[in-house]
């Protein structure tokens, strides 16, 4: 993911699964994406939908959520093939990227989990659909949100092995040097 740039699949914004299946007309939501949990929750149209709308949207959620997880994956692996040297700036660098972009989808992350609790709600409200099919929707929240946890850690303990092999390092060379010091203050004094 190279920039946060919207046609980038792998951005999820707030609604962007409601979108695809109702337009926001019909929603009454218009396009302001900053609207916050409450004012979502109060769109009078989204409790209007019929049944299989309904379910268009949860499938929909789901299939960007499961597009989004992909793309976490990938960046997870790219991190496990990095095993970089303490002593390589570009190992290093290449990590601090991988921790750049999970920062850029940690918004879409967001996004992502707020349309489910949004889809929650609205289905524990609706009288025309199951309450237990928001389910799958946040198992795939889950999933994400494991992922993206075992990235960002796996990231951060390897720029911290990293850090760490330059503690030593500097504590080999300081230690070495006192040593030839000190033989030297030996031999001249012996």
């Amino acid at each position: 993911m190279p920039s946060s740039d919207s046609a980038d699949p792998a951005v999820y914004q707030r609604g962007d699964a409601l979108d695809e299946v109702l337009p926001p007309e019909l929603t009454g939501r218009g396009p302001s994406p900053a609207r916050s949990t409450e004012e979502w929750a109060a769109d009078a149209g989204i409790y209007d939908l019929s049944e299989q709308e309904y379910w268009n949207w949860l499938a929909t959620l789901i299939q960007e959520g499961s597009e989004l997880d992909e793309h976490l994956d990938d960046i997870l692996e790219d991190v496990y093939d990095l095993e970089p040297a303490f002593y390589s700036r570009n190992g290093r660098r290449a990590l601090q990227e991988r921790l750049r972009q999970l920062h850029e989808v940690r918004t879409s992350v967001r996004a992502f989990e707020q349309d489910v609790e949004q889809l929650s709600f609205v289905f524990a409200r609706a009288d025309t659909v199951e309450t237990g099919g928001a389910d799958n929707a946040e198992l795939v929240l889950s999933s994400i949100k494991r992922t993206y946890d075992r990235a960002y850690d796996l990231c951060l303990y390897k720029l911290d092995r990293i850090s760490d092999g330059w503690v030593t390092a500097t504590n080999l060379l300081i230690s070495l040097t006192i040593l030839v010091v000190t033989i030297l203050f030996w031999l001249e004094f012996r």
